[in-house]
């Protein structure tokens, strides 16, 4: 189930008096943090919770979840105790021959997108003081659009298999690496040495 918005709703309070979502869950990392359920740290001993695992990822789509919606997925597979990183909802797992047991809760889960202007073809040979569709700033002006889903975790459900975890190799880990380096935009120029050396 999504909900749509055009724009983020900056008061994050729903009409009945709730907090929205980006408050409720920053509350629950904060409430995890204190009891000493911190999932950006390592545990201790691999294998110990649902860390050692993996990152969490959708199987249907077979692609991991990134920004915040990591983090929040990371803690409430600590505080429910998954041994499973795969994270889906309802419609993906139905879709799959997989059902959600009965009374199990989902876990909220946020989708940003952005919308281009939307600039029709005959406005585009006009003038800006010419377009018929309101004014150059509105028509330049991209659209945000803002969608919470409720997923639920692959230890929440009946006939999914079991989780296999893929062991990467040395040479995936050194990819990712140079992967990494080569994002952050700080090679050095060629023959040239980086400033910490």
């Amino acid at each position: 189930m999504a909900t749509s918005i055009a724009q983020p709703n900056t008061a994050e309070q729903t009409g009945d008096g709730s907090t929205g979502f980006p408050a409720r869950s920053h509350g629950q990392h904060h409430s995890h943090a204190r009891a000493g359920l911190a999932p950006w740290q390592k545990p201790w001993a691999p294998g110990a919770s649902a860390l050692a695992l993996g990152m969490p990822m959708n199987p249907t789509t077979e692609r991991a979840y990134r920004g915040g919606n990591v983090v929040h997925l990371l803690a409430t597979q600590l505080q429910r105790g998954y041994d499973d990183p795969r994270w889906m909802t309802y419609r993906q797992a139905s879709e799959q021959g997989w059902q959600v047991r009965k009374g199990e809760k989902g876990t909220h889960i946020e989708f940003w997108d952005r919308k281009p202007s939307e600039k029709s073809a005959s406005d585009e040979n006009k003038e800006p003081g010419e377009r018929a569709n309101g004014s150059e700033k509105d028509r330049d002006t991209p659209t945000f659009i803002h969608r919470v889903y409720t997923v639920f975790n692959a230890a929440q459900m009946n006939g999914i298999p079991a989780y296999e975890a893929k062991p990467h190799t040395a040479f995936e880990a050194v990819q990712a690496g140079e992967q990494i380096l080569e994002n952050s935009k700080l090679l050095p120029p060629e023959g040239g040495r980086l400033m910490c050396d």
